[in-house]
């Protein structure tokens, strides 16, 4: 086969892989339940033990993780996304507190606005809260509005268009 045929075939691979993606929506593996809340069957309030067996690795973490709420933290990848894992402490029941999914492909062309219609229809008692550095901005206007979750956990969201989904509890927000 030419070179020019070769390219036609991973030209071709490369359009229909994105338009796989597509069908599924930015959001479509996040789960908000009363008492679960997270990402790809990877939930807030799991044991470091029970995250390494729901991923399959043994996770290891390392200290001063920043911007998440853990004190400890690891990436991984799930599927096509990285998610960023933090946990209180690298002791076997220390519990995790914020996972961030890092979007990638048609995920980080997804719009602001869209990004929250789907956060509201998965989860419609979602409440906007404004950064508390912030107090008076409106929901509209925030480029990165984060959102109590309903439930009994404390979680929250922030929606990061372009870049990614913080998943945490609210304490953990400012």
């Amino acid at each position: 086969m030419t070179r020019i045929a070769w390219a036609s075939v991973g030209l071709l691979l490369t359009v229909s892989a994105l338009l796989g993606q597509a069908t599924e929506t930015p959001l479509a593996r996040l789960r908000i339940e009363p008492k679960k809340v997270g990402w790809d069957s990877v939930e807030l309030g799991m044991s470091l033990v029970q995250t390494e067996r729901r991923v399959g690795l043994t996770l290891a973490l390392r200290p001063g993780v920043a911007g998440r709420c853990g004190a400890y933290g690891v990436d991984i990848d799930r599927g096509t996304l990285r998610l960023s894992l933090g946990f209180p402490s690298p002791k076997p029941g220390a519990k995790l507190e914020s996972l961030y999914v890092n979007f990638e492909g048609y995920q980080v062309l997804a719009k602001r606005v869209d990004l929250v219609a789907e956060l509201k229809r998965v989860a419609p008692q979602a409440s906007y809260f404004p950064d508390p550095r912030f107090p008076d901005l409106r929901e509209e206007e925030a480029a990165d509005p984060t959102y109590e979750l309903p439930g009994e956990g404390g979680w929250a969201v922030r929606i990061e268009p372009g870049r990614g989904l913080l998943l945490t509890m609210r304490s953990c927000i400012g």
